[in-house]
């Protein structure tokens, strides 16, 4: 090598000595070492790019499991289903959804949490419960330190708190309230009787203590189960007074007659809806559900990558915002960074509020 490498360097001073050669040498190939380093750089280069390249055009090669916390019906089962149906036809492989309920969501998130981080096991879930756990403390993790964000799909800002009618189906169960005076009226001139329907540790309980705070009154908080169809039919059968859903799971008794919308937890109006916010009627509370997808922490940015424009591409389609609009939700596309920054501010803000 080392006489291979005296030869190179003689024969370079010799040809620098003859005329015109100079301009061409210098124009020409760098000396044996540079371009052996910059051969050897390339290659690197290459493999790495064609690793990766490999690793985004690979996944998925099997079926993906999804869960979600909640029992199937509801607005996550539904937007979930609505979502991966449409990211499994962009990516060639079945998206199959698992409901798996317990601990208002505590259970599947930890059982997602266990999983290896190969792309193969996704936790869908929305912030309502989930960032209201980590800021209680309920939830022993973060929802974003210990999982792998991947973006965010949709909101729903229809938390509507209802009341059984006096004149419908179910009136041998009402208290015979009109309206949301009659309601806190009745709570204020009987503290710690009227019965709330609540899920400790979830959105429904935020939102019913931030009404008795707002209120100044006192509800009688009873668990009847996590499910919305399970507290449904609780409230239905008599059991609780008040419950505090979204609107899509209530929409049928309403215009039928049977429930009455008290307030939704909003900011706005819901388009085509004429029920006011609490916050339009003197309570400002709140709770908007924004709808995340995750990996198991530690998955490949690749995999990451490639499921978070294939959701965004579903989430910014037409098909998707119709399939929203119908239970009056919109399309919200972020991504993980946005997702995780976002989540954890408002981590910050449900503390401060609940100090309060």
């Amino acid at each position: 090598m080392k006489k291979t490498l005296a030869a190179l360097l003689t024969a370079a001073m010799t040809a620098a000595t003859l005329a015109g050669c100079a301009n061409a040498n210098s124009a020409g190939s760098a000396p044996a070492t540079t371009a052996a380093a910059a051969e050897t750089k390339a290659a690197e280069a290459s493999k790495a790019a064609d690793a990766g390249a490999g690793a985004t055009t690979d996944w998925p090669k099997k079926a993906v499991t999804v869960t979600l916390p909640y029992s199937a019906g509801g607005d996550t089962d539904t937007y979930c289903r609505a979502l991966f149906q449409a990211v499994g036809e962009k990516l060639g492989q079945n998206f199959v959804i698992t409901n798996l309920t317990g601990g208002s969501g505590l259970v599947a998130a930890k059982d997602v949490m266990s999983k290896a981080p190969d792309g193969y096991n996704i936790f869908f879930t929305h912030t309502g419960a989930a960032l209201v756990q980590e800021a209680m403390g309920t939830a022993d993790f973060s929802y974003t330190d210990n999982f792998t964000n991947v973006c965010t799909v949709a909101e729903d800002a229809t938390y509507t708190l209802v009341a059984l009618s006096p004149n419908g189906s179910y009136k041998q169960y009402s208290r015979g309230w009109n309206n949301l005076e009659d309601m806190l009226a009745d709570a204020k001139a009987n503290p710690g009787v009227v019965r709330y329907s609540t899920v400790f540790g979830s959105t429904t309980q935020y939102v019913g203590t931030s009404l008795e705070k707002a209120a100044g009154v006192q509800f009688d908080n009873i668990d009847v189960g996590t499910a919305a169809g399970d507290r449904l039919a609780a409230f239905l059968g008599g059991q609780v007074d008040l419950i505090a859903v979204n609107y899509m799971n209530v929409e049928d008794y309403i215009e039928k007659g049977d429930v009455i919308a008290l307030g939704v937890f909003s900011d706005k109006p819901m388009d085509g809806v004429d029920v006011k916010t609490l916050k339009e009627q003197g309570y400002d509370c709140k709770s908007t559900k924004k709808y995340e997808v995750k990996f198991p922490a530690g998955a490949d940015q690749a995999i990451v990558d490639k499921l978070s424009a294939a959701c965004k591409e579903v989430a910014e389609s037409e098909e998707f915002k119709k399939t929203l609009a119908t239970y009056h939700a919109a399309p919200l596309y972020r991504d993980a960074e946005t997702t995780g920054k976002e989540d954890k501010a408002e981590v910050e803000e449900l503390k401060a509020a609940m100090a309060q």
